[in-house]
């Protein structure tokens, strides 16, 4: 009894609150969802006792309504043939199934109550049971990722995180050295850094172009 008080409270809880409010959600949820399942278990026979219980008493109250029937039938008949006495016999029966029916129909009316209430709290159990099922899902995907860039992050030594950082930084000094060296190199050419490197080349293949073309014949 104190498993389904448990799960009617988580029934109406809000499962995220308690996530939050939780050290270790993934163990929590999994509690919950075992506990859940047994609920609805238990639930879940309840109600099929319960409904199977029902329709007992529909069956049994159809019966007597049917008997009720057949009792009246049988007075108007011996009345017919005159047979008060008869008649008589058949209408005290008549009412004791009446009576019975009537218990009956109370006891149907209260068994059809317990019934619906049973199936409302089945549903919503089952629902939240669903919800819990795909939190669970969800913690645990985002753990085993957590867990998986973890085991990445520890299986990097240190040292080789270090030595690769300081070969980049000894690679990015020594092209900004050489970088460096081929402007205070064309500083002592003279050419401004700015100055295109092969202007002179150009300038030159330019004048050879003009002698040839003047000792051309037109």
């Amino acid at each position: 009894m104190r498993l389904i008080k448990r799960m009617s409270g988580l029934v109406t809880a809000n499962l995220n609150d308690l996530l939050d409010s939780c050290e270790d959600p993934e163990t929590m949820l999994r509690q919950a969802v075992r506990e859940m399942e047994t609920a609805v278990g238990r639930l879940m026979d309840g109600a099929a006792r319960a409904i199977a219980h029902e329709k007992l008493l529909a069956r049994q109250l159809g019966e007597q309504q049917q008997a009720i029937g057949q009792w009246v039938r049988a007075a108007e008949l011996a009345l017919a043939r005159g047979d008060e006495s008869a008649a008589r016999r058949e209408l005290r029966r008549k009412i004791e199934h009446t009576q019975l029916a009537e218990a009956l129909a109370h006891q149907t009316a209260t068994a059809e109550e317990l019934s619906e209430r049973l199936r409302q709290q089945v549903a919503a159990m089952r629902l939240k049971l669903s919800e819990a099922r795909r939190k669970l899902a969800e913690i645990s995907a985002r753990n085993r990722a957590a867990v998986a860039r973890r085991k990445f992050v520890e299986a990097i030594p240190s040292e080789a995180a270090s030595g690769a950082a300081s070969t980049f930084d000894r690679i990015c000094a020594r092209v900004e050295q050489s970088e460096a060296e081929s402007e205070a190199l064309l500083e002592l050419l003279g050419f401004e850094a700015s100055e295109d490197p092969f202007e002179v080349d150009v300038e030159a293949e330019l004048r050879a172009m003009r002698e040839a073309a003047s000792h051309v014949t037109p």
